[in-house]
This record gives C-alpha cells, structure tokens and sequence, in this order.
C-alpha cells in the first residue's frame, strides 16, 4: 500500500533523518559538536562498502543514540575535564540601596566563566582501591573565583563531587543533566554550567 511503502521509505531515508537530526539537535546543548561529529562519522560510514551494505540507516541510528545520551545522568572524568563551567553563586553579596541593605540572587551575574576540573596528572587520577574516602577520581580546579590556587575535586562513580581546600572542602554538590542536554552542578551554595563549546 502507499502507507506502508512511505513508512518505508521515512524509515530508511538517510535525508529525512538527517534533517530530523538537525532540527532535533539545533536548540540543544552542544548542537555544534554533536552534529560536527555526526557528519564526519558519516562520512567514515560511507566510505565503508560493508556499512553501505548493510541495512543501517546511519541518521536514524544516530538520532535514538542521542537521545539515549540525552538521559544519562552520570559523567566520565575524562568528559567533566574537558568541560568549561560558568560559577555562579545562589545568593549575591549585600550592597546598600537608599540606606537598606538588598541582597540579589547571584544567578543574576557570573562569578567566573573560566572554570575548569583538570586532572593532576597526564591521566585520569583514580584513587587506589580501598581507600577509606568516598571518592574514585580526584584532580586539580582552577578559575574559581577566591583566585586561590591549590583547590582540588573528587568525584565518584555516580557523579557526586565535592571541591575545596582539604580536609576543609566545600559542601558536596551533584552533577545532573539539563532539560537542553547540557551539564550543571549544583551544591547549596553555586550552580554550574558547562559552558556550549563553540564549532571547531
């Protein structure tokens, strides 16, 4: 029937997908990246007589991979390293206004949009099996906005990090997805945005 040969032809449409990709992708966190990366793997595919082959439509598959990303939670060390957050602190400082004092939320303005968890080492720093700490990854922070150096991270496997001076750190915070696919950390005190990466 025409319904079904249609179907057939949404499902295996190598166009209809890539454009569904695009628009699905383009108000998201990382469109640039992400649709970057998917056409040269495209490329990669059709270059490959054995994918060309096949009966994989690669923009379909492309597309429920993305989104299956999308609801993932957790975050690798090696991902958070290359990430630059925007800090920003819940509650602003108190200024004086007409004699009151007024107190802002301090999502109203960006405390450092340089922030970046680095690892000490060329590697990931993991943390030796049984360790007393809580914690299974461990690097170094800069662009936080004391402009003290020394301050470290450690996370673990579900992506609760904490960061500071030790043993004095700062409140625990977790690390959570966006609605727009982005990245945010948030503890009683900040929240932080990963920064959209511009194209390459």
């Amino acid at each position: 029937t025409i319904s079904s040969t249609f179907l057939q032809i949404i499902r295996t449409s190598e166009t209809f997908w890539k454009e569904l990709c695009h628009q699905r992708w383009k108000e998201k966190w990382g469109f640039h990246r992400r649709w970057e990366e998917a056409l040269k793997h495209y490329d990669v595919f059709n270059e490959c007589q054995e994918a060309r082959d096949s009966r994989v439509t690669f923009w379909r598959q492309r597309y429920f991979e993305q989104e299956q990303d999308a609801t993932r939670q957790s975050i690798s060390p090696r991902e958070l390293n290359l990430l630059t957050f925007d800090f920003r602190f819940w509650i602003g400082q108190p200024t004086v206004v007409d004699g009151r004092i007024v107190v802002k939320s301090g999502l109203l303005q960006s405390a450092s949009k340089d922030i970046r968890f680095l690892n000490n080492e060329e590697e990931h720093q993991v943390v030796e099996e049984g360790n007393e700490d809580w914690f299974s990854y461990r690097g170094a922070l800069t662009g936080h906005p004391c402009r003290e150096p020394g301050i470290e991270w450690f996370m673990n496997e579900s992506s609760i990090i904490q960061w500071g001076f030790r043993p004095n750190l700062w409140p625990k915070g977790e690390i959570r997805r966006t609605e727009l696919w982005g990245w945010e950390i948030r503890n009683p005190n900040v929240v932080m945005r990963a920064i959209d990466p511009l194209p390459s």
